[in-house]
């Protein structure tokens, strides 16, 4: 009779399914996902119960006695594989030689194994096409990082890691062999699945750009540059490369190429009704920047630019919830303390640029000041404390 055989899912979750059936192992504690994953990365061998003992507590220490520790953290494992089927739990977890194995006459397939074979096989001497084939397939398997509900385990990092290279490796050899079939679309999935799991890396955001452009989607060429320039700011305090904001630039330039008129024209350009400072992105700003700046060259306005700054006590860093929230209620007091005739920017994870324009440099001061006051007041609580910077703008220090 032949035995049902079993699917395992390690990227991106844990999930062990067999028939119709399956149970999900990702939302269980951490040391009974650690002995299902490595029974079944070692299924070829028994485990001894030392060794398992020092995999499950090679960080915290176990108790005074380990192997009963070892025994419930057993227990709960095949009660969770009872979900498969009533015994599953008993026939495919068994003791074997002093330790644990995965039963060997079960036929099991990997998910992590699958792909390592793919990508080692599209390696191999073949044609364009049939090693793009395998890349594909590959790269269809790879839903995540292995076992992230284990992230910062020793075991799990010595494994995750070469996989994930390996992957990003294949989404670089892939994606020039479907620009030169033109398979657009298949670009930009790969790509994007990529930017998914590598949220900051410019040259997958370039990637997908272009292959939303080649598909005449720029607007949503658009909207994926706008989420990534969010992430880069916030995660890292930087802005997306010169190629990249161009090519932004051009996607919004073609992304309506139907004549204006001039009735058109003023529907284009009129601005819903706002109160308060406007709050825009960081290109933006800089435009706005100088254009103010080449004004006040023409005109000796005064333009000044204050840098808002948050930190701990002691210019400590913060934890970024705290940051995060405290920056959540300082870009309401600024939109509303703020003239319309002002703009803000949100630069990186803990810091606000504003322009002030027409506003000298003892009015900007008192701006700034009235924004900590308004800050001090309304979060007394917070642990953030609040860094002004004031200078004026010039033509020169914009370019």
């Amino acid at each position: 009779m032949d035995i049902p055989p079993v699917q395992v899912q390690m990227l991106g979750r844990f999930v062990i399914r067999r028939g119709s059936q399956e149970v999900s192992v990702s939302g269980r504690s951490q040391k009974l996902c650690l002995l299902l994953a490595a029974l079944i990365w070692e299924r070829d061998r028994p485990l001894s119960y030392h060794e398992l003992t020092q995999l499950l507590w090679a960080e915290t220490g176990h108790g005074p006695n380990p192997v009963n520790a070892l025994k419930a953290i057993l227990h709960r494992a095949r009660l969770c594989l009872d979900g498969l089927e009533e015994g599953s739990g008993r026939s495919l977890l068994l003791h074997r030689d002093g330790g644990l194995q995965w039963s060997p006459q079960v036929p099991l397939t990997l998910d992590a194994e699958q792909f390592s074979l793919l990508t080692h096989e599209a390696g191999q001497p073949l044609g364009e096409d049939q090693a793009l084939a395998l890349q594909m397939e590959a790269l269809s398997l790879y839903q995540g990082r292995l076992l992230p509900m284990l992230d910062g385990c020793p075991w799990t990092a010595g494994r995750a890691e070469p996989l994930h290279q390996t992957y990003l490796q294949t989404v670089f050899r892939t994606l020039p062999v479907l620009e030169r079939q033109s398979r657009w679309q298949d670009a930009a999935q790969t790509a994007g699945a990529a930017l998914a799991l590598e949220p900051c890396r410019d040259d997958l955001c370039l990637w997908q750009m272009r292959a939303l452009l080649q598909l005449e989607r720029r607007t949503e060429a658009v909207q994926v540059y706008e989420s990534f320039q969010e992430r880069l700011l916030s995660q890292r305090g930087v802005i997306p490369s010169d190629e990249l904001r161009a090519l932004c630039r051009k996607a919004r330039q073609d992304s309506d190429p139907s004549l204006l008129t001039p009735d058109t024209l003023q529907e284009r350009l009129a601005e819903p009704p706002f109160s308060g400072a406007l709050l825009c992105d960081f290109d933006f700003f800089r435009v706005l920047c100088h254009a103010a700046a080449r004004r006040a060259g023409r005109e000796a306005a005064p333009v000044h630019s204050a840098l808002i700054s948050l930190s701990g006590a002691g210019d400590a860093p913060l934890p970024r919830f705290s940051l995060d929230r405290a920056m959540d209620h300082l870009q309401e007091i600024i939109t509303g303390q703020l003239r319309q005739g002002d703009a803000v920017t949100r630069y990186g994870a803990s810091q606000f640029i504003i322009l002030l324009p027409q506003a000298g440099l003892e009015d900007s001061r008192k701006v700034c000041r009235r924004i900590t006051r308004a800050f001090t007041r309304q979060f007394p609580h917070s642990p953030a404390v609040l860094s002004v910077s004031v200078q004026p703008l010039s033509a020169r220090q914009t370019r």
